[in-house]
């Protein structure tokens, strides 16, 4: 068919006369077939009338008939099919026209494209050359190229509506020459598009590095003037390895941006454009050596200033140090009033406590140095730095107190265990003697009676002794008794007041003065022991006496002395009924010191 070779610009042509032909032919072949028709009804007729003539009955058509009949009949079938035929072939021209229409209007979009690009996109990039020279001018040359990519969307949307055209496009085989034209314009317009959005994207890349150099340097000078200002301060501590990051990611920019602007430039064709950016080229350069310079300005006062930073780190890292040594001298505080302020009730239960004891004070007291030597070399430090000494006068109050707080209980601690240890032992040792010599006087009575007196006197002389011992242990059993009813830190100036005190610390407080009420009432044992065998003792000497008739008046004179340094009733009723103890009694903790410190090596 010769609309193989039809161009898009003759199928409009082509349509309108082939249009023509084919109503004609449509007309022709009516006007055959309708003749054919008639002429087939008139043969009937004819042959209907020469029957109904002839006198014969014969009533059969000839065969002369017959045969032109089927001969017109033929006619008029070949007549359809080829219109049949012919109409197809229409279709088939028409789909051809309509697909040779539609690559027109292709080839007219991609030759749009290609136009746009190589005319007003081309010469709208190449009027921005410039990069910029600070932040507000890249900036702005930033936002102007986003206003040409803006402009360029429009034809980036036509350029993906025709590639998807074109690749969708059914390959006819009388299309091929007009359809392979179309591919070929296509890739034009491909390489031709691809390379402008690379020529864009390379342009903005290009003022995005400019943009982040430009800021770099402005940050890069702005952290140095900051340097500059601490470093005369001489004590404000700032950071300066940011400056340094700034600097080498600045040296990075600068010298990308520069490589970039040293690269050849292509239009979309990929030929060459002679763009000069060497002012360009020359002033990152220049303002890279003005970062350098300033650099090696400040690189030793910024190492001096390093050097005064890792003392300032050891500072913290020492006052840290410290801050954890006063938490544990307080922890050690609420450890010993919440499990080591309570008293044993036997000696060896007090002696095991005071070992104890004597590690922990050990602990605490390698604790206290532990944080003056941090403090001392903190101190050190600081002043070689010359750095405010207020916070480190404050942490060393901190230390002091926790110190002495922990001190004052520890000692008044260790006081009662002395205190209880030897009034255990020697009120076991004085229940022992009065048990003997209760023994020895209840022999007296087998005795004759010379040796009878003899015995009494000696046995009252040793119970003479023995009470005045007897009553001294047994005033230090009362004092010890009402002391250990005391909190540890009662009434001490150097702890902190009840109202301030938190739950946890009086809580503490409380659990170490229930703690000791078994141990008051192992002293309280321990008294009404030793009074009932002082009782039972008078007992027997006055037995002894009655039987060598030796009541006399010394007797009665001793024995209101007994009264006089304590007597069993006596006893009895301070046990029961033990006088008022002030909050802190200075009398009574002097009777114990001195009576502690004066049995310390006998026990």
């Amino acid at each position: 068919m010769a609309s193989k070779m039809l161009r898009p610009s003759q199928v409009q042509e082509a349509i309108n006369t082939s249009s023509d032909m084919a109503e004609s032919t449509k007309m022709l072949v009516f006007n055959a077939t309708e003749t054919g028709k008639e002429l087939v009804e008139n043969i009937e007729y004819d042959s209907r009338t020469r029957k109904f003539a002839s006198e014969s009955f014969d009533t059969s058509t000839s065969q002369d008939t017959l045969d032109t009949i089927k001969t017109i009949d033929e006619i008029i079938i070949r007549i359809k099919n080829k219109q049949l035929q012919i109409e197809d072939a229409w279709i088939e021209m028409e789909k051809v026209y309509i697909d040779t229409k539609d690559l027109g209007y292709l080839e007219e979009g991609i030759v749009k494209v290609i136009n746009w690009i190589l005319g007003p996109a081309e010469n709208l990039l190449n009027s921005h050359q410039k990069v910029g020279y600070d932040v507000l001018s890249a900036e702005d040359l930033r936002r102007e190229h986003e206003g040409i990519e803006l402009g360029c969307w429009e034809t980036y949307g036509t350029y993906a509506e025709l590639i998807n055209k074109i690749n969708s496009f059914a390959d006819n085989e009388f299309l091929s020459l007009q359809h392979k034209d179309l591919i070929s314009q296509k890739d034009f317009m491909d390489f031709v598009c691809k390379s402008f959005a690379m020529r864009l994207e390379r342009r903005r890349n290009i003022l995005i590095t400019s943009l982040r150099f430009y800021r770099l340097v402005s940050e890069y000078f702005d952290r140095t003037a900051e340097v500059f200002d601490t470093l005369v301060m001489g004590t404000k501590i700032t950071e300066f390895d940011i400056a340094d990051h700034v600097e080498t990611e600045l040296r990075k920019e600068g010298e990308k941006l520069s490589d970039m602007l040293s690269m050849s430039v292509k239009d979309c064709l990929g030929r060459e454009i002679p763009v000069d950016y060497s002012e360009d080229i020359v002033n990152i350069r220049d303002v890279l050596d003005a970062t350098t310079a300033r650099k090696n300005i400040f690189s030793d006062s910024v190492e001096l200033q390093k050097l005064t930073l890792k003392q300032v780190t050891h500072i913290d890292s020492y006052e840290k140090d410290t801050v954890q040594a006063v938490r544990w001298l307080d922890e050690l505080l609420r450890v010993m009033l919440r499990d080591h302020g309570h008293v044993g009730c036997t000696v060896y239960e007090i002696q095991r406590q005071k070992d104890e004891h004597v590690t922990f004070q050990e602990t605490a007291k390698g604790t206290y140095n532990y944080g003056c030597q941090l403090l001392n070399a903190s101190l050190v430090l600081r002043q070689a730095c010359k750095l405010a000494l207020d916070d480190h006068a404050n942490l060393y109050q901190r230390l002091k107190s926790s110190w002495q707080k922990l001190l004052h209980v520890s000692q008044e601690q260790m006081t009662r265990l002395r205190v209880s240890a030897v009034f255990h032992r020697s009120v076991e040792e004085q229940c022992n003697q009065l048990r003997d010599l209760r023994e020895a006087v209840a022999t007296i009575p087998l005795m004759d009676l010379a040796r009878k007196k003899t015995r009494v006197d000696y046995y009252f002389g040793k119970r003479e002794k023995l009470i005045v011992e007897v009553g001294r242990m047994v005033r230090l059993g009362k004092m010890l008794r009402s002391r250990l009813k005391e909190p540890l830190c009662f009434g001490e100036k150097l702890l902190c007041s009840p109202s301030s005190k938190t739950e946890e610390e009086l809580q503490d407080v409380s659990d170490s003065v229930a703690k000791n009420e078994i141990a008051v009432e192992a002293i309280s044992e321990r008294l009404f022991e030793i009074t009932a065998l002082a009782e039972e003792l008078d007992s027997a000497i006055q037995s002894a006496q009655q039987d060598c008739l030796v009541f006399t008046t010394s007797i009665s004179t001793s024995t209101s002395s007994l009264s006089d340094h304590i007597s069993p009733d006596t006893l009895r009723k301070e046990m029961e009924y033990p006088p008022p103890v002030p909050e802190v009694s200075e009398h009574i903790h002097l009777i114990i010191s001195s009576f502690v410190f004066c049995q310390i090596y006998c026990f």
